[in-house]
């Protein structure tokens, strides 16, 4: 067994759909949001995204969304600031 499915089995996560679960992984160049609930904006500038409770929005240039899934999105560009609003 490989290290990554060992500590994979050993993970458990039990998210109450009360709250406000979200991640974001910032990358050179990219951010990956798990736990969005879909896009409010975007401009190559300043993308928006809404959460279950308030909203992360992207500052940056050249930005773009690389993929977008039911619970992930991926912002393509060069992340300048990421400002939380309403967020708990």
């Amino acid at each position: 067994m490989s290290y990554k499915k060992e500590v994979q089995g050993k993970i458990k996560t039990g998210f109450d759909s009360k709250t406000n679960y979200y991640t974001v992984t910032l990358g050179k160049g990219y951010a990956v949001i798990e736990g969005h609930k879909g896009v409010l904006s975007f401009e190559s500038d300043k993308i928006s995204v809404r959460l279950k409770k308030g909203k992360l929005e992207f500052v940056g240039e050249g930005m773009s969304i690389a993929s977008s899934q039911k619970e992930e999105i991926v912002i393509e560009g060069k992340i300048i600031n990421l400002s939380f609003d309403g967020v708990e």
